[in-house]
């Protein structure tokens, strides 16, 4: 499994390595407005703890193109193998670049320590890009990653339809045979915290099921895990065609999220490749 934190986070990140063991991934978000040095220390503590840290790369949150060039160089001088390739949110931005393609295909990467990009996915679709041209965004990339030698991955938004994220991966994988796919899921915390965050990332289509959970108070105010989702992942591709993996955006707090996922890998191991 990997998980995702604000660089803010990293300061007090200090799991126990039985329930997230070293070597896992720590993936660290690039958000506009927050000082890219940040990030740059929050992956090289990362990486001393003995983790794999991936920062995000947001093509819309650079306001020039050097300064991509020096965020690629700084982590590049601590050592950094891996980065999660974005496009970004913000519908108005300032800088030249607004596709993770645009990124990828960048000259800074040849002398770069990065050889393993990831790419984002979307199990339930974009609100904003057609099917068609997600499908040939996502060939662009991994026709570029190719060519430059750089190991692909494709890692999802999350989603609470555990039986079309099943569906999604199982079609990359028919698709791209070999390629690693990290489903999203979201960590442990409240239905009303994990309504929020759904909306606000756009990811509807699922939106409405989960709503149908919160009848009754004590399923408003008490904290919900994925348990449901990973069990219809499963049942949905029980019998993974290539490297399949879990990915969680703690919005809870990673502490709730690794003390349960260590005890539900416990109670019941999934079909599935957990590192």
């Amino acid at each position: 499994m990997s998980i995702e934190l604000a660089p803010e986070q990293v300061r007090g990140f200090a799991p126990d390595i039985e329930q997230f063991p070293l070597g896992s991934r720590v993936f660290l978000t690039h958000l506009t407005g927050k000082p890219e040095a940040m990030q740059v220390e929050a992956a090289l503590r990362i990486r001393e703890m003995g983790y794999i840290a991936v920062p995000h790369l947001g093509a819309r949150n650079f306001k020039t193109e050097q300064d991509f060039i020096d965020l690629v160089r700084a982590h590049s001088r601590n050592g950094i193998t891996e980065a999660l390739f974005l496009g970004g949110n913000p519908a108005l931005f300032p800088g030249p670049m607004s596709e993770s393609a645009q990124l990828l295909a960048h000259p800074v990467l040849r002398d770069s320590t990065i050889r393993t990009a990831f790419v984002a996915g979307y199990p339930e679709g974009h609100p904003n890009i057609t099917d068609a041209a997600l499908a040939d965004a996502l060939w662009r990339k991994l026709e570029i990653c190719d060519a430059r030698s750089i190991d692909a991955r494709v890692v999802s938004q999350f989603a609470f339809d555990g039986a079309a994220m099943g569906a999604w991966a199982r079609g990359l994988h028919e698709e791209f045979p070999g390629l690693p796919v990290h489903v999203g899921l979201a960590g442990v915390t409240s239905l009303a915290k994990l309504i929020k965050f759904a909306m606000m990332c756009g990811v509807g289509a699922s939106v409405a099921a989960l709503k149908r959970s919160a009848s009754g108070i004590f399923n408003v105010i008490s904290d919900r895990n994925p348990a449901d989702v990973i069990e219809a992942i499963v049942s949905s591709y029980p019998e993974p065609k290539g490297p399949l993996h879990l990915h969680f955006f703690p919005f809870g707090g990673w502490e709730k999220t690794l003390a349960w996922y260590s005890e539900h890998q416990g109670a019941r191991r999934p079909r599935i490749n957990l590192r």
